[in-house]
């Protein structure tokens, strides 16, 4: 009986010593995450003078953004600057990654150069592209120029813009999906290979009926972290266009911030950085489903 009581009495040390761990960092997610959510639900709900919570009005923040065509363009927006960046991300980032997995000169080298976008913050990226793509002075601009006589404005119509801000994005963000499934490469065991060029298989069908297959979860994963981040993103936009010309950049995310801290509107603000985590939470509900599919 006193050995069932000792042991019960463990048990409860080691249950108190995980909470007495844990709890730091459930503060902090509590603090960081879940208290701005409630707060920002709070705030969307109530009438907003600068920093003051007024009055409560329900739902009309979201029917305005909802009801009206800058909402709905500023959505449009999110979920094309969300898929074109994945389109272009996922693919350069893992044919880099099985590139830079195979044994070449120089390859270490060429692996840290590669992770230099990733390093530097979504401001520096979006200056260096906003010189490098200036219309006066840039060399982008002038290499252009220079080829066939004509200037031209990557800034100043609305599809060149869009284009600029995606490329700008999959090249500040790509390093990072490259990083995941190089991780996810290197785990793979060098066995299984051995086997499918004993069975005569090529480069080409190892790569499809192999890695790819093996690499789909780590795929799956990285779109989900990247979407997330490019719904949220804020800094390179608004920093590179400030969501122009005529809004055509103009994502949730960037209009969320415009309302709150440019022009003080924060229970429309809030309404909108709302709107963005629901977007998230689809998108991720969406891909989780995708990745229970394959498993």
């Amino acid at each position: 009986m006193s050995g069932a009581v000792k042991a019960n009495k463990k048990l409860n040390e080691e249950k108190i010593l995980a909470v007495v761990f844990l709890a730091p960092a459930l503060i902090l997610i509590l603090c960081m995450t879940v208290a701005p959510i409630f707060y920002a639900i709070n705030t969307s709900l109530h009438a907003t003078e600068y920093a003051q919570i007024k009055e409560f009005i329900g739902l009309q923040y979201y029917k305005e953004i909802l009801g009206s065509a800058k909402g709905w363009y500023s959505i449009f927006n999110s979920v094309t600057y969300v898929l074109m960046s994945l389109i272009l991300v996922i693919p350069l980032g893992t044919i880099s990654a099985v590139l830079l997995n195979k044994k070449i000169a120089g390859r270490t080298i060429i692996r840290t150069l590669v992770i230099i976008p990733w390093v530097l913050s979504q401001t520096v990226t979006a200056l260096l592209w906003k010189w490098l793509l200036n219309s006066n002075y840039g060399p982008v601009s002038y290499i252009y120029y220079s080829i066939t006589g004509q200037k031209v404005d990557f800034f100043n119509t609305p599809l060149a813009a869009k284009f600029t801000v995606v490329l700008a994005n999959v090249w500040n963000s790509f390093p990072i999906v490259l990083i995941l499934i190089l991780a996810a490469l290197q785990s793979i065991s060098s066995e299984i290979y051995e086997a499918a060029q004993v069975d005569g298989s090529t480069k080409l069908q190892t790569f499809f009926k192999i890695t790819l297959p093996l690499l789909k979860p780590t795929i799956l994963t990285a779109v989900v972290l990247q979407s997330m981040e490019y719904f949220n993103m804020v800094t390179l936009i608004y920093t590179l266009t400030s969501g122009g010309p005529f809004d055509a950049t103009q994502t949730v995310s960037v209009l969320a911030f415009k309302e709150g801290f440019d022009y003080w509107h924060l229970g429309y603000g809030s309404a909108s950085s709302i709107i963005i985590l629901c977007l998230n939470m689809l998108f991720s509900i969406f891909y989780m489903k995708i990745l229970r599919k394959k498993d």
